[in-house]
């Protein structure tokens, strides 16, 4: 089993978190919510991509 990399994970579950408030706000009408999520949900996919390099 690898090690695993809690920085990167923490990281991913943060945005994931952060994104799921942004669409509740954005659900409620407040469409500023919109760029925080997009780039909440930028970093948890290069995140995701890094651990996905590391652990081949």
């Amino acid at each position: 089993m690898t090690s695993v990399r809690w920085a990167s994970l923490a990281t991913v579950a943060g945005c994931a978190l952060l994104a799921l408030v942004c669409l509740v706000a954005m659900l409620r009408g407040r469409t500023w919510a919109a760029a925080p999520g997009l780039v909440a949900v930028a970093i948890g996919f290069r995140e995701v991509r890094v651990l996905q390099r590391r652990s081949n």
